[in-house]
């Protein structure tokens, strides 16, 4: 499971809108990691879930203008510049009795995460993939041993977690990973909302074991993380909005009907100009096929950050 929109749960929760993607019996979770990973149901091929809170920008090139207004003005900013934003970010690692051994591990798929997050922003991922302003650096991870949060789900549950673990301000990405519930693979929220500085709801969860190396089977190689930091960085899914003129907001991503899963090549579900993007990670695809962000969708998180989360 790499996704947390297969399908998508949606709720709205500190003035933002959450996207989450499910997952689905086919991806193993703590209890099963040993045995044969199921197809998961979800984000992309069913298996699993993401949320995000929209955003919008307003690059007339890339963006319809009415785009702009759709959840609230985003005021046209220059493009920030490639590998020009250093984003500080937190680990937080939920387990429940976890063995030195078990720790180190997690640490470990921390680390190749990190890997595979920057190379996705950065566009080495694909010859057509485009840069992006952002880079990360993992300031610190946290280990926290508490069963009731080791199956976090969106609500309560979430909220305590977070209030108790959350650092930093909006220009901060707290990550919680954990074997999550309701079978997702993770959620973020749009930074919609608020500007320097954002409630202790902010931030990614995400199914531990989509890390790299972990025992989630073709959504086990990071793009969860990327598909739900696209969130938290305000872009929408490919398929939002369907086949529609307004479609993600983004000119540059084609029309797509619905969420795809596994990686059909060739799959084209509108009428309008190009094949369905299958291979950009704001898709439900497997891992293995996710693989670029366009530049409409570059330029778009750059007007979000400069509107929502920079500093002053």
């Amino acid at each position: 499971m790499s996704r947390v929109d297969l399908r998508t749960m949606v709720g709205v929760a500190a003035g933002s809108l959450m996207l989450a993607v499910p997952l689905a019996s086919a991806v193993p979770t703590a209890a099963t990691a040993g045995a044969a990973s199921p197809a998961v149901a979800g984000c992309h091929d069913g298996s699993a879930a993401r949320v995000a809170q929209g955003s919008t920008a307003t690059e007339p090139a890339l963006y319809p203008r009415n785009e702009a207004n759709k959840y609230g003005v985003i005021k046209d900013s220059p493009y920030l510049g490639n590998g020009t934003v250093t984003v500080r970010t937190v680990f937080h690692v939920i387990t429940d009795g976890a063995s030195q051994a078990d720790r180190d591990r997690l640490a470990g798929m921390v680390h190749a995460q990190m890997d595979v997050l920057n190379a996705s922003y950065s566009g080495q991922t694909a010859p057509d993939a485009a840069d992006t302003p952002f880079r990360f650096a993992l300031d610190s991870i946290q280990f926290v041993d508490n069963p009731a949060w080791y199956t976090v789900t969106p609500g309560k549950t979430e909220r305590d977690m977070k209030q108790a673990l959350h650092t930093g301000d909006s220009t901060v990405l707290n990550v919680y990973t954990a074997d999550i519930g309701d079978g997702l693979l993770g959620w973020a929220y749009f930074p919609k909302g608020y500007n320097n500085g954002r409630d202790y709801i902010d931030g990614v969860v995400m199914l531990d074991e989509s890390m790299p190396g972990g025992t989630a089977g073709k959504y086990s190689l990071g793009d969860t993380l990327t598909h739900e930091v696209g969130h938290w960085l305000m872009l929408e899914h490919t398929f939002q909005g369907g086949c529609s003129a307004s479609g993600d907001g983004v000119a540059d991503t084609p029309r797509e009907e619905a969420p795809q899963f596994d990686c059909p090549e060739g799959a084209d579900s509108c009428s309008a100009p190009g094949l369905d993007p299958i291979h950009n990670f704001m898709d439900y695809t497997q891992d293995s096929c996710m693989n670029m962000f366009t530049s409409g969708q570059a330029q778009r998180m750059s007007d979000a950050w400069v509107a929502f989360r920079a500093a002053p």
